[in-house]
């Protein structure tokens, strides 16, 4: 972090967290989160309005790398369960030789296996979660769809690490998979934030109100995802 300095303090759920400011010749703005600290990466020429911005629409990535950081598995460590939509599944590793899970009442069927693999484990519930999004999220971006002017022209998953969704200007969306994980609610607020994002490419009062009439709880949404989100990254 050479020529970094402490240049603004980010409230969070649980306290603030320094922000550093590093000023270097780029073309984009840069942000990482390490050992419980926020550098940003600008060219001299960003104004100070535009840095403050970059925070705000990165609010939620921040805190969930944050947090994801401060509650970090020790390695080896094996997960015992895994959210789906909100609710915890319990992880239960069965015979077999393919690699494979799936969801059984309350539990979650792990084939393929061994006890202590960790980082197959993580492999095998990541491929479950991405399967699961692949299914659950077309369907909720159809129903949201429905009571906009103007039609996504795609829906696509998303791996991103800095964001959750995602709205080019030809109309097509992405969907972090990870959300497969949060309340329904959660997802739909995501979607819908999108979705306002056709209308809006921006975060404008306008913006917000489009946000609102699509999912009318996305406060609600977004605090669960500013306290929890860093906990959807538990299995990178």
């Amino acid at each position: 972090m050479k020529n970094a300095s402490v240049w603004h303090r980010l409230p969070l759920p649980d306290g603030e967290v320094p922000v550093l400011l590093t000023r270097r010749s780029r073309q984009s703005i840069g942000i990482k989160v390490s050992g419980g600290v926020v550098e940003l990466i600008a060219a001299p020429g960003v104004s100070q309005q535009r840095l403050h911005q970059v925070l705000q629409q990165r609010y939620d990535w921040i805190v969930g790398h944050v947090l994801r950081q401060r509650s970090h598995l020790e390695a080896g460590e094996q997960l015992s369960s895994l959210a789906l939509l909100g609710e915890q599944l319990t992880i239960r590793l069965t015979g077999g030789a393919r690699k494979a899970a799936r969801r059984v009442s309350g539990e979650l069927l792990v084939a393929g296996v061994a006890d202590g693999d960790a980082a197959a484990l993580k492999a095998v519930l990541a491929k479950f979660l991405k399967r699961e999004a692949a299914t659950l999220f077309p369907g909720r971006l159809s129903l949201l769809a429905a009571h906009c002017r103007r039609k996504p022209s795609g829906l696509l998953l998303s791996s991103a690490r800095t964001r959750w969704g995602s709205c080019s200007a030809d109309g097509r969306i992405r969907l972090n998979w990870r959300l497969a994980q949060a309340p329904l609610a959660v997802v739909d607020y995501v979607t819908a934030h999108e979705l306002a994002h056709l209308e809006h490419m921006n975060h404008s009062p306008a913006f917000w109100a489009e946000t609102e009439r699509l999912c009318p709880g996305w406060r609600d949404a977004r605090r669960w995802l500013r306290q929890h989100g860093g906990g959807l990254f538990v299995l990178d």
